[in-house]
C-alpha cells in the first residue's frame, strides 16, 4: 500500500472513530440526561410524598414569641380552643358564629373585613403569648411546680391513654390527637403544650396569692363603695308586659304592623300594671309575700322572696337606687318600671325592703375530695352511699398515715376527687360565706365556729348533681365577707395588669406555618 493511500486509510479510520465516538458520546449524554430526568422524577415523587406526609409543614414556624418558635400544631391547639369557645357561644346565642361554615368564609367585623378565622387566630396567638410570657418568667425566676400542680399534670397526661381507648372512634392515641387537634399534632407536642399551660397557670396563681393589702386600705375603699359591698335583704315581684305572637286559624304566624305592636304593648302594660299595683297594695296591707307569690305565680315573670344579695349584684336594676337610699326602712315598698319596648316588653317591679348590713362574718378556706356514690344526676342507693363512705374513710386514713399536710391533701384531691371544678386547685374553696349556694352539710362543716386549721372530717352530700361524701380539710379562717370581696377583686385586677405588663413588650412574629392552621 502506498504511503498516500495508507495515510488516507488512517484518516478515514480516524474520522470513523471520531464519528463513532461522537455517537457514543451522544448515547452517553442521552443516558445521562435520561438518568438525570429519571432521578429528578424520583426526587420529585419522594418530595411530594414527604410533603403530603406533612413533614415540612409540621416543622415550619407558625409564630415566634419572645424568641421561641412554635409550629402549626401548637397554634392549632390554641386555635381549636378558640373555635370551640365560639361554637359554645353561638349555641348559647351569644355570638353570630356559624359552625357549619368555614371560619375563613365568615365575616367577623364588617367594617374591617376581618374574618372569623382571622379573629380566632388572633385569639389563639394572644393566649399562646400569655402562656409563653408566664412560662419564660417562671423559668427565669426558678419557679417549679408545687406538689398539687405536679400531681395534676401527671394525672391529666396519664389519662390520655384511657381517653382514646374509651371511644371506638379512635384506633390509637395518635389518631385521637390528630382528629381533635389537627394532623400535625403528636404526643410529645401535646404533652409539652399541657406542661406549659399547667406551669403558666400555677405561676399566675402563685403571683396572685402573693399579693397583699392592708385592712386600712379595704376600709377606705368600703367607705366609698358601701352600696356595692353591703348585703341587702329584700323581696321583688316582676310582672312583665309582652306582645303575644299572633296566629291565624291554621296556626301560621301573622305579622303585625308597628302600630299594631305598639297598641298591643300598651294593652299588655295596662294589664301588667294593674297586677303589680294589686300586689303592692296587698303587700302594703301586711299580706305574706310568699303567699302572694304563690297566688300570682301565673301572672309573674319571676319573684324572689326575702332574698339576700350583695349590692353589686343588682346595681343595674331599675330599683337599685331605691334600695341604696340610706333613708330606707324595713317594710318600705315601691313600684319600679323598666322600659324594654325595643324588645316588645315592659317590666314592673314591686319591691319590699327588709334590711341592709355590712357582712362582717368570717369566711373560710377549705379543701375537699368528693367521692361520688353514683354518676352525675343519679340518686345513689343506700348501698352506694355506704360504699362511697368506706372509700372516703380509707382515703382519709391513707392521708393520715402519710405526711398529713395540706400539700399532701391537695395532691390526694387531684388524684381522687370527682369534683372536676376544683381538681386543678387541689380541691380548694376560698372565701366561703353563709350566703354561698353550697351543699348544706359542706357549708355547715366549713363555717362551724369551732373549726381549727388542719381539722378533717367526712360529710355527706345529698343535694348536688354528684351525691356522695366529701373528705374535708380546714385550711383556715379568712377575711370578713365584705373585705374578702374587696381584696379578691383587687387581686384579680392587679394580676390582670401584671399579665398585660408581661406581654405588652414581647416580640411576636408570624410565620408561613400559619397557612397550615385551620
Amino acid at each position: 500500500m502506498s504511503a498516500s493511500r495508507e495515510k488516507k486509510t488512517r484518516s478515514d479510520a480516524t474520522y470513523v472513530q471520531r464519528r463513532n465516538h461522537r455517537e457514543e458520546d451522544k448515547d452517553r449524554r442521552k443516558h445521562v440526561l435520561y438518568g438525570i430526568a429519571g432521578g429528578v422524577v424520583v426526587v420529585l415523587a419522594i418530595a411530594l410524598l414527604v410533603w403530603d406526609s406533612g413533614f415540612f409543614q409540621k416543622r415550619s414556624t407558625a409564630v415566634t414569641i419572645d424568641g421561641e418558635n412554635y409550629g402549626p400544631a401548637v397554634v392549632q391547639y390554641y386555635y381549636q380552643t378558640a373555635l370551640n369557645t365560639a361554637y359554645y357561644n353561638s349555641m348559647m346565642g351569644a355570638s353570630t358564629f356559624d359552625y357549619s361554615v368555614d371560619p375563613a368564609e365568615q365575616v367577623y367585623d364588617e367594617e374591617s373585613g376581618q374574618t372569623w378565622r382571622d379573629y380566632l387566630l388572633d385569639q389563639a396567638i394572644d393566649d399562646l403569648t400569655q402562656v409563653t410570657a408566664l412560662v419564660h418568667t417562671a423559668e427565669s425566676e426558678g419557679y417549679t411546680l408545687p406538689q398539687k400542680d405536679q400531681a395534676y399534670l401527671e394525672s391529666q397526661l396519664n389519662s390520655l391513654d384511657s381517653v382514646w381507648r374509651s371511644n371506638s372512634s379512635y384506633d390509637s392515641l395518635s389518631s385521637y390527637l390528630k382528629l381533635n387537634y389537627g394532623s400535625y399534632m403528636d404526643e410529645d407536642t401535646f404533652r409539652q403544650i399541657y406542661a406549659d399551660q399547667v406551669l403558666a397557670d400555677s405561676y399566675r396563681q402563685h403571683y396572685q396569692d402573693s399579693l397583699t393589702y392592708t385592712d386600712e386600705e379595704a376600709e377606705t375603699y368600703y367607705s366609698e363603695h358601701a352600696n356595692d359591698l353591703d348585703t341587702f335583704g329584700y323581696t321583688v315581684f316582676t310582672v312583665q308586659a309582652t306582645v303575644e305572637e299572633q296566629t291565624d286559624e291554621e296556626g301560621n304566624t301573622v305579622e303585625m304592623t308597628d302600630e299594631e305592636k305598639t297598641a298591643a304593648l300598651e294593652t299588655a302594660k295596662a294589664d301588667a300594671l294593674a297586677t303589680a299595683q294589686a300586689i303592692q297594695s296587698r303587700l302594703t296591707n301586711g299580706e305574706d309575700a310568699q303567699a302572694l307569690a304563690d297566688e300570682y305565680a301565673d301572672a309573674l315573670y319571676s319573684s324572689s322572696i326575702h332574698t339576700t344579695a350583695m349590692g353589686s349584684t343588682f346595681s343595674s336594676a331599675a330599683y337599685a337606687d331605691w334600695l341604696y337610699d340610706a333613708a330606707r326602712q324595713s317594710g318600705d315598698i315601691t313600684l319600679a318600671e323598666l322600659d324594654r319596648s325595643e324588645s316588645s316588653a315592659y317590666n314592673y317591679y314591686v319591691v319590699q325592703f327588709d334590711s341592709r348590713t355590712r357582712d362582717d362574718s368570717a369566711t373560710a378556706d377549705v379543701r375537699h375530695i368528693l367521692i361520688g356514690a353514683a354518676s352525675s344526676g343519679t340518686t345513689p342507693t343506700q348501698e352506694e352511699f355506704d360504699a362511697a363512705e368506706a372509700e372516703a374513710q380509707a382515703l382519709l386514713d391513707q392521708w393520715k398515715a402519710g405526711d398529713a399536710t395540706e400539700d399532701s391533701f391537695a395532691a390526694l384531691a387531684v388524684q381522687n376527687t370527682d369534683d372536676s371544678g376544683s381538681q386543678s386547685t387541689g380541691g380548694l374553696y376560698t372565701g366561703i360565706s353563709s350566703t354561698d349556694s353550697l351543699e348544706p352539710n359542706f357549708l355547715n362543716w366549713a363555717l362551724d365556729p369551732a373549726r381549727q386549721p388542719g381539722d378533717t372530717g367526712i360529710v355527706k352530700n345529698e343535694s348536688s348533681s354528684i351525691q356522695g361524701w366529701h373528705i374535708m380539710y380546714f385550711v383556715g379562717w379568712d377575711d370578713p365577707a365584705w373585705e374578702y370581696t374587696v381584696k379578691s377583686t383587687w387581686k384579680t385586677d392587679d394580676t390582670s395588669e401584671w399579665l398585660s405588663s408581661l406581654t405588652e413588650n414581647l416580640e411576636t412574629v408570624r410565620g408561613s406555618g400559619l397557612n397550615y392552621v385551620s
